[in-house]
């Protein structure tokens, strides 16, 4: 009979080279990530970032990802832009938003120090 704990093991174990190459493939493109100019409407502004095919391959598919995940793929923007579209003829390109005129949360004076 298979030892369970020993299964968890080899399961974090591939978990972990698997975060490793994502994070490999990650790092050698990044630097390829092209990010649009921002445009608005009357509501909010917009901007989309065109992802490298090596990044584009480890999307989620068929969803919208959070700030989080976004961010963890390499993109790089300000606070305030949310993942809001997914163009499906080309799912490399990453469609963002965020309210016109967004002013960040203000930190507290003791975070500030």
């Amino acid at each position: 009979m298979e030892n369970p704990g020993r299964r968890i093991s080899n399961d974090n174990f591939m978990a972990d080279v698997v975060k490793d190459s994502f994070q490999g493939v990650i790092k050698a493109n990044s630097h390829r990530i092209q990010y649009s100019e921002k445009y608005p409407d009357d509501l909010n502004e917009y901007r989309h970032v065109i992802l490298p095919k090596e990044i584009a391959k480890l999307l989620p598919k068929g969803r919208l990802m959070s700030e989080r995940e976004w961010r963890s793929i390499g993109v790089q923007q300000s606070l305030g832009w949310e993942h809001y579209l997914i163009h499906r003829p080309e799912p490399h390109i990453l469609c963002f938003r965020r309210p016109k005129n967004y002013q960040p949360p203000q930190q507290p004076a003791s975070v500030r120090m």
